[in-house]
């Protein structure tokens, strides 16, 4: 995203609980939206589906193993603000300020197979796929992700 700040990966420590162990997907769930954590050998899996576009990798330290942060930076415009269903706050100017059911535009396209939407700024926590790069996710049988036709 535009005018993101650069982050300390000095910080960048995680622990497991050892007390709790559950399984962890091939993709980690993750408070943050917006951002995947993986092994890097998941992210290897992609390719240039998710290298051809700009983005930001960062790297985080557990005490079982390293996890990638991948950050895509690219936003484009395809927000359907007719079919998308949508809430939005009473005051503030009546921004959205959560999104049930996010559409894009009839007939959007584009060649990015990772990417936010510029607009509105909620959307820009949602990360969209491509079918080619939910193909490689879906052969390759790995887990930690949910879909949802956009």
């Amino acid at each position: 995203m535009e005018g993101a700040r650069d982050i300390d990966q000095s910080k960048l420590r995680f622990r497991f609980d050892k007390q709790r162990p559950l399984p962890i997907g091939d993709f980690a769930p993750t408070a943050k939206p917006g951002v995947l954590f993986a092994r890097r050998e998941i992210f290897d899996l992609f390719g240039s589906i998710i290298l051809q576009s700009r983005h930001k990798f960062y790297t985080a330290k557990t005490d079982k193993y390293d996890l990638e942060i991948y950050v895509p930076m690219e936003e484009v415009d395809g927000f359907d603000f007719l079919r998308s269903n949508y809430e939005k706050y009473q005051f503030d100017g009546g921004d959205i300020s959560r999104i049930f059911d996010l559409k894009l535009k009839e007939g959007f396209s584009t060649d990015l197979d990772l990417f936010r939407l510029r607009d509105p700024f909620v959307a820009r926590f949602d990360i969209i796929f491509s079918d080619k790069f939910k193909d490689t996710y879906e052969s390759n049988k790995l887990t930690g992700l949910r879909f949802a036709a956009a």
